[in-house]
């Protein structure tokens, strides 16, 4: 009873206060966008947070002052509204967390890649006088691209060139590389890992 007299004594939501609301969600919401879709050409890209994040923190500070005044107003069911930031925040989180976007751009490039890796020889570069020479592979844009022993290839991205971190590694004799202190891999199904300095 005094719950429902409570709600009755609340102001409903201003129109305005929904609509900054609304502003302050999209926009947190294009930027978590922003930062899955970043991770799909390149597995997983850790530097677009360093753009991201002071861009988020604009519709963060809006919806941060947006919950205060709904406080101190009390206004009606105003957490409705409240949790759409934090609930795009944390989703995003959770999703790249389990390098989702990564896994759908690595499926959708597999069997590009797989072809390539059969071809490794006549696209490797950067050894033996040949100069490095950048390569499309599906969605992907390799530096350069190395053979090994035993049919092993090494495809370096070219995202963070000059300073080339991360890439994939196929590996036909079944071996898994363990992470060392210069690079971490993730098992990609057969004899793909993706790796990261």
């Amino acid at each position: 009873m005094t719950t429902e007299l409570s709600e009755r004594v609340r102001p409903p939501l201003p129109t305005a206060w929904k609509g900054w609301m609304a502003a302050a969600g999209v926009a947190t919401l294009l930027c978590c966008a922003w930062r899955l879709w970043a991770s799909v050409p390149v597995f997983d890209d850790e530097e677009v947070l360093l753009f991201v994040a002071p861009v988020i923190a604009v519709p963060v500070l809006v919806w941060l002052v947006l919950v205060i005044i709904a406080g101190v107003r009390k206004y009606m069911n105003w957490w409705r509204w409240g949790l759409l930031v934090p609930g795009f925040i944390i989703a995003t989180i959770v999703v790249s967390g389990f390098s989702v976007p990564g896994r759908i751009g690595w499926q959708l490039a597999r069997g590009d890649m797989d072809r390539a890796a059969a071809e490794c020889g006549s696209l490797e570069s950067g050894r033996f006088g040949v100069p490095y020479q950048s390569r499309t592979v599906g969605s992907y844009e390799f530096h350069h691209i190395g053979g090994g022993p035993g049919g092993e290839c090494t495809f370096f991205l070219s995202r963070y060139y000059p300073g080339v971190t991360s890439g994939f590694v196929y590996l036909p004799d079944g071996r898994i590389p363990t992470d060392d202190r210069d690079h971490q891999y993730v098992h990609l199904g057969g004899y793909w890992h993706y790796f990261r300095r």
